[in-house]
Parts: C-alpha cells; structure tokens; sequence
C-alpha cells in the first residue's frame, strides 16, 4: 500500500536509498548521548541484511516538492521497529510511517509491534499515544570502557574548543578497582588552546576516584561535587578542587541517552 498526502508520499526502500537514510539517522540522533554515527556498510548489515527484514518492510517518507527524505522505518515481520526515524517537527511524517508499519505487521499476522522511542520525542510520544501504543519501562543500559586514555580522548575531541579556552592545566586523573586491561592513570595537558592526553605528564592537579565513579560522573550519571563531598572522590592541592569540578562537569556527558533498537536487537 502507498499511503499518500498532499505535502507527502511514502514508498518502499529501493537500491540507493542507504546513503539518505545514514544522513537522516545521523542529523537525527546526533544530540543524543551514547551516539554512534552511522555507516552506509553498517545500516545494511543491521538493517537490509537484518534475517525478519524483507525490503517490503522498509519504509521511507519523502516530500514531494523538495524530494527530500523527511523519515523512514525497519520493521521486521517479529513486530519489532529495529529503525525509525523522522524530522522532529513533523508529525504528519512519523504518523504515516507508523500507519504504514502496524498496515505491514497486520497483513503478517503479528500480534504486537514494539519499538524504541526517546523519551523526550514529544510529537512522536503524541503519534504514538494516538495510534494506540504504549509505554513500557526502558531496558537499563550497562556502559564501560576498555581504555581510560581513549575513552577521555574521545570525550574531550567534542568539547576541545570550549576546554581549550576554560583550563590551562595540567590534570591527572589516578584511579583505583580499574577492571583489567583498563590504566589506572591518564593526564591531561591543557596549554594555549592546546588539549594533550597521555599517561606521563607533569600535573598540576590530582584527582583520585574509583572506576565506577568517574565513569558515572562522565557519562552524567552523578555528580562530581557529590562524588568530593562524600569521599569518594580525592583532590590535590585542595586549593584546586573547585577548578578540578569544573573540569570535570565540563566534560560530562548531560545529554538523554538513546540507542535504537537494532544496536542491540
């Protein structure tokens, strides 16, 4: 079935299409903590290549007058969305893609359609209330890291301008209980607009935490004011504390976190 619209059609996924759908994803998802930008290579193994995935399941939304790609949807023929994605500011868009998604699963005989939304999708949340889903609770995430030096080195590329222009420092983070093969110190030099992340280099401050501790601290999940004021979290010289929290908020991850749910499906 082709749903139509004045503004809008919707039509299958064909040949050529996976370069606007990685586009779309990446614009749309960009803002969302855990992010991981998309591949052409990957949405096809996750996507095209999934094994309840037929091409009659993917759905792409396109506006007639500037041929653009306004959303899409990977449903597969289990129930589940594995993708979808849509303009967040276009209602009309995510609403004909879902009618088009539960029109696909019903002519399969599947009895439920579940996806993964993000919470703070308010249009979506209102299309989906309407078309009679709901809400169940979110599966909880587990987040680690194999290296310290390349998961802060990776943290700081994303905020190097604004880190650049706060601090001039020298910091050194030394950790405790670091699972193996994880270091348990890393620096960070901070110089003239210059940010360089390495394990041997003169600090100016120390900071000393646990693993778990900083990891919840960078990935947003507690507070590193809260971490120094019930121990868990050590800094020298004292003087320096306040400029080794503000370092530290600065580098912490404050966005929603989102990830689809063929990243894990």
């Amino acid at each position: 079935m082709q749903m139509q619209s004045e503004e809008y059609e919707i039509r299958n996924y064909q040949d050529g299409d996976e370069a606007e759908t990685v586009r779309l994803f990446n614009e749309t998802y960009r803002k969302y903590g855990g992010f991981v930008p998309r591949t052409v290579d990957y949405w096809r193994w996750c996507c095209l290549e999934r094994p309840d995935v037929d091409r009659k399941g993917i759905f792409l939304v396109f506006n007639k007058r500037t041929a653009s790609l306004e959303g899409y949807a990977v449903v597969g023929a289990s129930g589940n969305v594995w993708e979808f994605c849509s303009r967040d500011d276009k209602e009309q868009v995510a609403s004909m893609l879902l009618q088009q998604t539960i029109s696909y699963l019903e002519k399969a005989g599947t009895s439920s359609v579940f996806m993964n939304a993000p919470d703070d999708d308010q249009v979506l949340s209102k299309v989906c209330s309407e078309l009679g889903f709901s809400k169940t609770k979110a599966e909880k995430m587990f987040v680690s890291s194999l290296s310290l030096k390349h998961l802060i080195s990776a943290m700081i590329a994303n905020k190097k301008e604004e880190l650049g222009k706060r601090f001039e420092e020298g910091i050194a983070i030394e950790l405790s209980e670091t699972p193996f093969p994880v270091e348990n110190h890393v620096s960070i030099r901070i110089h003239d607009g210059n940010i360089e992340v390495g394990e041997d280099s003169p600090p100016t401050i120390a900071i000393r935490t646990d693993f778990m501790t900083l990891l919840s601290i960078l990935f947003g999940l507690s507070n590193p004011y809260r971490a120094l004021f019930t121990l868990r979290m050590k800094i020298k010289p004292s003087w320096k504390a306040y400029t080794a929290l503000k370092f530290l908020y600065s580098m912490r991850i404050n966005d929603s976190w989102f990830y689809p749910m063929g990243d894990y499906g």
